[in-house]
């Protein structure tokens, strides 16, 4: 039995705490990595990483430390010292309801510039893999359709005393922190994000919220500009059809005369 919750709201709320409430966040310790890292070149003296889940990651940057014959200059090589994000009190990209693995604060990537989002294994060591495996924590390289490989959950995906949903099978969908912008808690002194609390912020929440409910739960992965373009792209082209069917139903001459006299 593994020694971690499984991979599903009720599981993950029981063993971390609910982060719709905030408790996941009050329960966040400092995990010190063994070799220097860096959060987008600067710096980091630690990781806020959930208490339950601190031991098992200090152990696997440990067992990765020693991998590399506690050489710096290999770790940085194999791109392990840069640091991507843990803690992050947000939604899964693409959902309105579950909260990402993150918001638990028992997930961390690695080297996003080089194992980002549907990149197959990425560039992720297979020796790094091995030394969080041996801890039971999950890997997002081994996602089905989609993956992840920067990206590493302390969770289980092991079959329950239940009915089998689709809860119970490998995600699919990335849950990593590359590019975001929401309220997120990084290692030691490392700069925060800033907060999706603008008015740009709240629009692509109501599109991804509003596309998730239609069934297009991808759009959560585009970045804000794209969704951006895309709202617009959208509008202007549900503008051109609709004065296009206007003309066509009424004619363009009726149409003319009614912009002639109400507009111009």
């Amino acid at each position: 039995m593994s020694r971690w919750p499984h991979d599903d709201p009720a599981s993950l709320a029981a063993f971390y705490g609910d982060p719709a409430k905030g408790e996941p966040g009050r329960q966040l310790v400092k995990v010190v990595p063994p070799f220097r890292m860096t959060y987008e070149g600067k710096p980091i003296p630690y990781i806020m990483f959930h208490r339950k889940a601190a031991d098992a990651l200090k152990a696997a940057l440990d067992a990765v430390w020693e991998h590399y014959g506690r050489n710096q200059a290999a770790v940085d090589r194999a791109g392990i010292s840069k640091f991507s994000g843990a803690y992050n009190h947000r939604l899964i990209r693409g959902s309105a309801t579950r909260w990402s693995n993150h918001a638990y604060g028992a997930a961390i990537d690695l080297n996003a510039e080089a194992n980002g989002f549907n990149t197959g294994h990425g560039t992720m060591p297979q020796a790094v893999v091995d030394c969080f495996k041996a801890q039971g924590a999950l890997w997002g390289g081994d996602y089905k359709g989609r993956t992840d490989p920067m990206h590493f959950e302390f969770c289980s995906r092991e079959a329950v005393a239940r009915p089998a949903t689709l809860m119970d099978s490998p995600q699919a969908d990335a849950d990593s922190d590359a590019g975001a912008d929401d309220d997120q808690q990084q290692g030691g002194d490392a700069p925060a994000p800033s907060s999706r609390r603008g008015f740009f912020g709240r629009l692509r929440n109501w599109v991804v919220a509003g596309a998730s409910t239609f069934g297009f739960t991808g759009i959560g992965a585009l970045t804000d500009w794209q969704i951006a373009v895309a709202l617009f792209v959208f509008i202007f082209v549900s503008v051109v059809c609709t004065v296009g069917f206007i003309i066509w139903f009424f004619g363009a001459d009726p149409v003319r005369a009614w912009v002639r006299k109400h507009v111009a």
